[in-house]
């Protein structure tokens, strides 16, 4: 949620003009995140947030868009997309897709509270059993297949000694037999700065542009990889059995998730390191960025490995 796209008032006020919405305060580039461009607007009618979205095409725009429509049925922590006049979700801007979305209260944490890992995890929980209500069908682009092409395009930037963590670690989940685990929609992202609180109650669940269809376990422990480590990079143990508890007491775990989840905890840490090693040596440019630091995940990706082997 960088600003890439900078836009003028008089361009902001034409296009929220369609919605019915008037008398524009203010406007600021939203800094979270690193996709598209957000702008939080402050108007005589309340606060709403303008999506620009920077590398998704309308058609693929339209999917989320519809999503989160459907997620919004279920709760009212969900970000619902506004329709204009005409009924219509999406409108082009600066000639690239562009949305627009009611504020939801609250503010994300930088470090949450074990009330808050229990609310965000049986929050998790519900939104895996909603799947099957849910007509959402993307693949996971992300998966191993995507990882190890990603990991050959950077590896002229890699030392010798990531360059073999990351062929080892490849070889490691390939060699993984996950595929008969429970699967549905996933978010995919679900860090602390993608949801908003009050207090220890859950007000928003947001960017779900990364969601997708693949093992429900992987969610979980993208979640785990965020929600509870502490600032050295190390679990927490009190915050990682509060947030298994509550999930659990929503949606159970299999005996076969239960087993892989610590190859989760890897495949999640893969994930987030190459992806920012591929966002390091391939930045775009905007008017607000964010560099999100690759050595995060390769540190939790080196704890795991040495747990998984105490096991």
């Amino acid at each position: 949620m960088s600003v890439y796209t900078s836009l003028s008032q008089a361009q902001i006020e034409l296009f929220i003009g369609t919605y019915g919405v008037t008398s524009l305060q203010q406007f600021s580039g939203i800094s979270a995140g690193i996709e598209n461009t957000n702008y939080l607007l402050k108007t005589a009618q309340g606060d709403f947030v303008l999506t620009v979205y920077e590398h998704l095409k309308a058609h693929e725009v339209s999917d989320y868009l519809h999503l989160m429509q459907q997620l919004s049925k279920h709760a009212d922590y969900y970000p619902c997309p506004l329709v204009d006049s005409n009924q219509k979700l999406l409108h082009v801007l600066a000639n690239k897709p562009a949305a627009l979305f009611k504020c939801l209260p609250g503010k994300s944490v930088t470090s949450a509270t074990l009330n808050q890992c229990q609310s965000i995890a049986s929050a998790l929980a519900r939104l895996h059993l909603s799947s099957s209500s849910i007509q959402f069908s993307k693949k996971n682009p992300r998966s191993l297949i995507n990882l190890q092409a990603c990991a050959q395009q950077i590896a002229p930037h890699l030392s010798a000694q990531d360059l073999v963590l990351l062929a080892d670690e490849l070889a490691y989940q390939f060699n993984q037999e996950t595929d008969h685990l429970a699967q549905g929609l996933i978010h995919a992202d679900l860090f602390k700065d993608n949801v908003l609180f009050v207090d220890d109650t859950v007000t928003g669940l947001l960017d779900f542009y990364a969601a997708c269809c693949d093992s429900f376990i992987l969610d979980v422990a993208v979640a785990l990889n965020d929600w509870c480590i502490s600032e050295q990079g190390v679990f927490e143990p009190e915050k990682q059995q509060a947030f298994l508890q509550a999930y659990q007491t929503v949606r159970v775990f299999s005996q076969e998730e239960a087993r892989l989840l610590p190859v989760f905890l890897r495949r999640a840490s893969l994930r987030f390191w190459v992806s920012r090693l591929e966002h390091r040596f391939n930045p775009r440019v905007g008017e607000i960025t964010q560099d999100k630091d690759p050595d995060t995940f390769k540190r939790l990706l080196l704890r795991h490995r040495v747990a998984i082997l105490t096991l």
